[in-house]
């Protein structure tokens, strides 16, 4: 038997594990006996005895860079205590920082980049007593000397790979949405063709945009629908529409409501009509920031004129929510910059009566372009691979050393500007002075005594969860509190 693992926090274990689930199928298929477990941090401890009661061949660990470094180390350690069963970590983390990863006591080897051929490469090895210097893209240990392997080039035909959706419980993974009940996330394609200074996709993808085909994309959707009963989905894809022809083809065909992905720049009259008659729930944009300078700077290659453009056009289609993440503190960037994307933040919402936003502190993850100029300013990066959990946009604590003029106070001014846009939406409820909280506190970059905020986010995390009762609740009364879909004149 193979393990494969993925922790995840309790808000997420709504989301299936995709990366570890192609590369369970693609072992599955070589005829191995896999399992794949996706546990929240609070089971680590039981998940860490039951692995090493069954004495897997090995244990395959996937984690990104924040919280599931410390979540999955915690994992490991625990393993090693019992059993010396070997462990595999991969995933974005491990890719981009190779040496560390496997520097770390409790990690036997790491898998560089994606992982379905070199799984079973590994495993071959494994079982049958090979060297595993013949297995590309790898890094492992040898008399506690570390070796990489040679890397393999990326998968060129998705279609070779398909989900085996039996080694989960999907039952787990539908959930409620739209007034739909069993909304599933999906994936269609891998990396992005954009140059972003700040994403993992540049180098974990080396800025290529692969995609399975149009026909396998609506076949497996098809049988999601026939055999779950799926009834929407949220496709995971870093850019669902890099092939925007292709896109729009898989919507008409699988004809069921759904959230994605999509770049700004993008939009056209003509586009925003397709995501509206295709049912599109909700598009979430990477608008990043209100100052040219810096979109620039990070390579976004888009412009403050072109977010205004295409905000306003999707402004006719209200039907489409539109979600925005935006970050705050980057390299180079001065407090008035701070306020403009602030302010751009509100514009837009004035603009179109169905936005909301996201704003997170500028993470420098390793090994992205951005990375080399936030070490250069003053970052010193974590000495072990359980720290880089604190790379978390909404950490209170972080440090945002790359920019001297930020105290740990602005730190927690950038944090509560984050959660005062996360309920700017109440500003289209008639309740008075509650709905023009949020907007008066980003105008005027005041969150001195938020006392508010806690309660408020409270109102708003429960109305977005679609399993509890007080959304119901909300939800029933909500025709009856909203102003008729505008904004109010602030």
């Amino acid at each position: 038997m193979i393990t494969l693992v993925n922790i995840s926090s309790p808000e997420f274990m709504f989301a299936p594990p995709l990366g570890i689930l192609y590369v369970g199928s693609a072992l599955k298929r070589a005829g191995y006996d896999v399992e794949v477990l996706h546990i929240a941090p609070g089971e680590i401890s039981e998940y860490a005895t039951v692995i090493a009661d069954k004495d897997p061949l090995f244990v395959g660990i996937s984690a990104f860079t924040c919280n599931q470094t410390n979540f999955s180390a915690q994992l490991s350690r625990e393993i090693k205590k019992l059993s010396d069963i070997p462990i595999v970590w991969g995933g974005v983390h491990a890719s981009m920082v190779p040496e560390q990863t496997l520097s770390e006591e409790y990690v036997d080897a790491i898998v560089i980049g994606e992982g379905e051929e070199t799984a079973v490469e590994f495993a071959d090895a494994i079982e049958n007593g090979k060297d595993l210097e013949n297995v590309r893209s790898i890094g492992f240990k040898r008399d506690g000397e570390l070796i990489f392997t040679e890397r393999r080039p990326l998968i060129e035909n998705l279609d070779d790979f398909k989900l085996d959706w039996d080694l989960v419980d999907v039952s787990r993974y539908l959930v409620p949405m739209w007034g739909r009940k069993k909304v599933l996330n999906y994936i269609t394609s891998r990396g992005c063709p954009h140059r972003c200074g700040f994403c993992y996709s540049l180098e974990f993808s080396g800025g290529r945009w692969r995609a399975h085909s149009k026909e396998f994309v609506i076949s497996e959707i098809q049988k999601l629908k026939d055999r779950y009963g799926i009834d929407g989905i949220r496709f995971y894809d870093d850019n669902f529409f890099a092939n925007k022809k292709r896109a729009i083809e898989i919507l008409e065909a699988v004809n069921l409501p759904w959230e994605g992905q999509l770049r700004i720049g993008y939009i056209t009259d003509e586009l925003a009509r397709k995501l509206r008659d295709t049912q599109c729930q909700g598009i979430c944009f990477g608008l990043e920031s209100g100052n040219d300078r810096i979109l620039k700077l990070m390579q976004k290659d888009q412009t403050v004129d072109d977010i205004i453009k295409g905000i306003t056009i999707l402004a006719k289609y209200p039907e489409v929510r539109v979600s925005n993440c935006v970050i705050l503190g980057n390299p180079t960037e001065t407090k008035q910059e701070i306020r403009n994307t602030i302010n751009l933040c509100l514009e837009l919402w004035k603009i179109h009566p169905r936005m909301s936003f996201s704003l997170g502190t500028y993470m420098p993850y390793p090994g992205v372009p951005l990375y080399d100029m936030v070490v250069e300013a003053g970052f010193v990066p974590p000495k072990r691979t359980e720290d880089w959990e604190t790379l978390n946009r909404m950490n209170k604590e972080m440090e945002v050393s790359w920019l001297p003029w930020v105290t740990a106070n602005e730190t927690k001014k950038f944090v509560r500007a984050g959660g005062y846009a996360s309920i700017l939406p109440l500003g289209n409820l008639k309740i008075p002075i509650l709905n023009r909280i949020p907007h008066w506190r980003l105008a005027h970059y005041n969150f001195t005594f938020p006392i508010e905020l806690g309660p408020l986010n409270w109102v708003h995390l429960k109305f977005a969860d679609r399993t509890s009762r007080v959304s119901d609740v909300m939800r029933k009364i909500l025709p009856y509190l909203r102003n008729r879909g505008t904004t109010l004149n602030h």
